[in-house]
């Protein structure tokens, strides 16, 4: 064949090449997608779930009865919806409580702070902790500090969270600063921590959240103060004088107690073994009712279940929701499910999590084999409309999903808008007036949607042996 003409026919058959590649994204054309879609967008489940465990049981900190007794309502609902293979799983948690908590400053000038305890501080002495106030503007400065300027004082960590969308690295540094301010604080020497309320809003209520501690350092109360008694503290540090403060911290913790980790399945009829995991928390913070965290993520995973379950036919793989305990402790209930999951880990064909708040999904997300984002892109497709953003595939997953990345599990994580999420997190605030039935609805949609076409695919979306 001359060379032109073999040039030409090449040229001709490139445009087949790249439409075969798109053919071979799990295109699903048929009624079902539209109509889960419009379905979903319609449907007020999970609005009513969300509704439900903030209004029946509350504050649902792990182990507590309200949080048991919300664990067997929603194994209630999951038999009545029809999931198969309804099961608890036993998780050891602390019983840590707090009971009360005060901080006043009693130099230069008195006045009282809105203060909450860190979860899982130790508490002070019945007669509180009375020292000076060490300024420090991140936990960065606070590691730098001489000992000798730190010995025998509280710390003050005033670091301020900016206005987030997401988690951001500002976000993620305040989180540190908490988490890790006690440690740094004790081995310099300091008697407390009082850290500024990690919260975007300005407000004289007080965020929790938990507080890490280490084997061989000592024990230090820790505590968080609202943001606008925060900006009080900032200016009395301006006068140049000397800032003291009582601390009083009466918490608890004595023996570990059993929660449990739930989770039920859509059979799929072709591969059973493999499945597409949703996973959201049912555990919350004590101070409000835990409706942005994370009854919202509960009933939207819940309401997605039974979006699927109405369709005329099972998906070909599984479809897994999971819901677990303790996610504010180091999320054991999760790490739990992994270790006594351990050997069907492999089969798990994506992880997708709800802990961001109630907000409408803006982006999507992923953490997947890159020879298979073509289909990760078609999945995006289908949600465009509702005005989400195809981001990037480096996603560290969410709360609980994140550990399962060193077992390669792929990840789809829609991103939801948390403007309004980080003025209530972890705080008194986070009740359920803040929940909007139409931004449930389109989670739902989205993830019912996503669930769907990952589950009647066969596409793998695992990195391959030779491409690590």
């Amino acid at each position: 064949m001359p060379t032109k003409i073999k040039r030409f026919c090449l040229l001709i058959l490139i445009p087949f090449m790249a439409m075969a590649k798109v053919e071979a994204a799990p295109i699903i054309k048929n009624k079902n997608l539209e109509q889960l879609k419009q379905s979903a967008l319609a449907d007020d489940y999970a609005y009513y779930v969300a509704e439900a465990l903030t209004t029946e049981f509350g504050a649902r900190q792990s182990g507590t009865d309200s949080e048991l007794q919300s664990i067997d309502w929603l194994a209630q609902k999951m038999q009545e919806l029809g999931l198969k293979n309804v099961q608890k799983q036993t998780v050891k948690v602390r019983n840590w409580r707090r009971h009360s908590a005060s901080a006043v400053v009693t130099a230069p000038y008195k006045h009282n702070l809105v203060t909450v305890s860190l979860g899982g501080s130790v508490p002070t002495p019945p007669e509180g902790i009375t020292t000076q106030l060490v300024r420090f503007n991140s936990i960065e400065e606070l590691r730098s500090a001489k000992p000798e300027n730190v010995q025998g004082k509280t710390v003050y960590l005033a670091k301020q969270l900016k206005q987030v969308s997401e988690l951001s690295s500002d976000y993620l540094d305040a989180l540190n600063a908490r988490q890790q301010g006690a440690i740094i604080a004790a081995q310099l020497g300091a008697k407390a921590i009082l850290l500024r309320s990690l919260t975007t809003l300005n407000s004289r209520i007080a965020h929790t959240g938990a507080v890490l501690y280490q084997a061989g350092v000592n024990k230090i109360p820790a505590a968080a103060i609202s943001s606008v008694d925060a900006d009080l503290l900032d200016r009395l540090f301006t006068k140049n004088l000397p800032v003291e403060l009582t601390l009083k911290l009466n918490n608890t913790e004595t023996d570990w107690q059993n929660s449990y980790n739930l989770y039920a399945d859509i059979i799929g009829h072709e591969q059973p073994k493999e499945y597409v995991l949703l996973v959201a928390h049912i555990d919350s913070w004590d101070l409000g009712t835990g409706a942005l965290d994370n009854a919202a993520g509960v009933g939207i995973m819940l309401a997605t279940m039974r979006q699927l379950l109405q369709l005329e036919s099972a998906p070909k793989r599984s479809i897994r929701v999971l819901f677990v305990t303790n996610s504010q402790f180091n999320q054991t209930g999760m790490q739990t499910y992994i270790k006594s999951h351990q050997a069907e880990l492999k089969n798990i064909v994506s992880v997708s999590e709800s802990d961001l708040g109630a907000d409408f999904i803006h982006r999507l997300d992923s953490k997947v084999n890159p020879a298979q984002l073509a289909e990760v892109d078609y999945i995006h497709t289908l949600v465009s409309d509702l005005q989400i953003e195809r981001g990037h595939n480096d996603s560290n997953g969410s709360t609980n999903s994140k550990h399962l990345l060193t077992n390669d599990v792929p990840v789809f994580n829609w991103v939801q808008d948390s403007s309004e999420y980080f003025k209530y997190l972890h705080s008194a605030n986070d009740t359920f007036d803040k929940i909007k039935l139409e931004s449930l609805q389109q989670n739902v949609a989205v993830y019912s949607l996503f669930a769907y076409v990952v589950a009647n695919s066969n596409i793998n979306f695992r990195h391959s042996p030779e491409q690590d």
